[in-house]
């Protein structure tokens, strides 16, 4: 990586409409209107206990389909954090609100088009019981892929699936990739093969500090399939992150810029 900045190839094109769909901070993403108007279904990997993207969206398109993955939210883990939030309640009013978390999560998905599955995301080569595959969630859902985003949030996970990403024709792919210090190399062969995508937009994660070079070592980058939305050919004359669309995903912290240079 170039100490100037990212790699050119991960500069986005100029597209209209930016939105940001989620909270105004770890959670929230930016897509543009054409994709959400243009789909059907979101497919999220990955959920923890924050879900303001797929709240927004469901707010928006009430009748679309909400799929979540994510074998790591279940009973031990709302225990677990219900203990941990009630404790740092009774020291910091300021965490009132998350003792709740569970009742937000559970009213949300016992809507019938919205589903949270604890399963393991995993390649299709690697499926067991406890596991599943984009291939088996798109067979058993009778996913339409160009009528679909697919958002993933799977802390390191996603290097494992790249490929069979490459398989499908989504309408937009909206992808947190992690340690990029240790595998860009891998993220720039996976932008170059996207052959029918163009990136409308990135960010970068602020929890953790940028590398030697300056760069976000979390990078949020939101694909738009140009098969489908009108994207610009050019890049775009803007810096980032953008006011009012962008948001600190650690609010304590300030944001890292972004620049690009040729390399």
């Amino acid at each position: 990586m170039n100490k100037k900045g990212l790699n050119i190839k991960l500069k986005p094109y100029a597209s209209k409409d930016l939105i940001r769909i989620g909270c105004k901070r770890d959670g929230g993403y930016v897509v543009n209107k054409e994709i959400l108007n243009k789909s059907k279904n979101l497919i999220t990997l990955g959920l923890s206990d924050e879900f303001s993207f797929e709240k927004h969206y469901s707010q928006l398109f009430p009748t679309n389909n909400i799929l979540v993955y994510d074998h790591t939210v279940n009973k031990n883990f709302w225990a677990k954090n219900i203990i941990n939030w009630f404790f740092h309640f009774i020291r910091n009013f300021t965490n009132f609100k998350r003792i709740f978390k569970f009742f937000d999560y559970y009213l949300f998905f016992r809507k019938e088009n919205i589903n949270h599955f604890k399963l393991k995301i995993v390649s299709k080569t690697a499926t067991n019981k406890n596991s599943i595959s984009i291939e088996d969630i798109i067979n058993k859902h009778n996913i339409i892929p160009n009528q679909t985003i697919l958002k993933i949030d799977i802390d390191m996970d996603e290097y494992r699936i790249l490929e069979d990403i490459l398989e499908y024709d989504f309408l937009s792919i909206v992808i947190e990739f992690t340690h990029t210090d240790l595998l860009m190399d891998k993220i720039l062969n996976f932008v170059e093969r996207l052959k029918n995508y163009k990136i409308i937009h990135i960010h970068g994660n602020n929890f953790d500090p940028p590398d030697k070079n300056g760069n976000p070592i979390y990078l949020e980058i939101t694909y738009a399939n140009s098969k489908y939305i009108d994207i610009s050919n050019a890049y775009i004359d803007y810096n980032l992150p953008i006011k009012e669309i962008d948001f600190p995903n650690d609010t304590k912290k300030e944001e890292i810029p972004i620049r690009f240079v040729d390399n």
